[in-house]
């Protein structure tokens, strides 16, 4: 399990939007309370659709503050760098290269924790994939572990699942929730005011995995992963946008291929 860590070291958590953090938040409850060093980055600027910067970051600031992660544990590097929500795909490089030089800043991770492989948004992929990239290039020295937050495996046009794993990622390991920490969850659900549009569709299956599954889901990522779609069938972001598996797969070997050396 991720929390069997012998030692407490730095846990480096890589998000694409803020918010993305409600699919995890046991792990870092888990990883403040063994004594981990904690640090979030965050590839996107969250302005979906024109929306404002500002209010997004203070929402996970807050999110986060909940579970014990202190505001300066928190770099929203793509806001800095200006990578569109929703347009990460195309800025891989960019991103990858501001996440190396914070790893370098902070020092070297025990443990990495990114959102999963799973089709369901670009940004998602592309984070995913560009995390595997650094540790394929030696940036990162830890096990990855991936989470689920949604995908449209199986399921016609905009369809999806919530927090489920896919079985093609592997295991899964389960880590369980208080009755106190399901409550404080899903309060923390209700944090996200400006982007109440999405929670409208996000909060009766969050709701429902939180009181009555009452577990988060963590699976270890894998590169060979990587080499194929992540489930059969056409992808819940290709239904809804214009970008395909195909160009974040090439961009993950861009990353590879452009390395310089260390």
């Amino acid at each position: 399990m991720p929390t069997e860590v012998a030692s407490a070291g730095r846990h480096l958590f890589v998000f694409a939007h803020p918010d993305d953090e409600f699919a995890c938040l046991e792990q870092l409850r888990r990883s403040v309370a063994e004594g981990h060093e904690v640090v979030c980055a965050y590839l996107t600027d969250g302005a979906y659709g024109g929306q404002a910067v500002e209010p997004r970051i203070e929402e996970s600031q807050r999110a986060l503050a909940r579970q014990g992660v202190a505001a300066q544990s928190l770099h929203f590097i793509g806001a800095a760098a200006g990578i569109p929500d929703g347009g990460l795909p195309a800025r891989m490089r960019t991103a990858y290269e501001l996440l190396c030089e914070l790893v370098s800043q902070q020092g070297p991770v025990t443990a990495c924790f990114v959102t999963a492989w799973e089709g369901g948004h670009q940004d998602h992929d592309a984070s995913h994939a560009i995390l595997l990239a650094m540790r394929r290039n030696g940036h990162v020295d830890a096990p990855v572990w991936q989470f689920p937050l949604y995908n449209g495996e199986g399921l016609p046009g905009p369809l999806f699942r919530v927090m489920h794993p896919l079985t093609s990622n592997g295991p899964t390991t389960w880590l369980p929730i208080s009755v106190r920490h399901r409550l404080l969850d899903l309060r923390t659900c209700l944090g996200y005011p400006s982007q109440w549009r999405t929670w409208l569709g996000l909060l009766p299956f969050v709701a429902f995995k939180l009181l009555f599954q009452g577990s988060y889901a963590l699976q270890l990522a894998s590169d060979d992963a990587l080499e194929q779609r992540p489930h059969a069938g056409k992808l819940l972001y290709e239904r809804r946008s214009p970008v395909t598996w195909e160009q974040i797969r090439q961009g993950y070997l861009e990353l590879l291929e452009t390395e310089r050396p260390r």
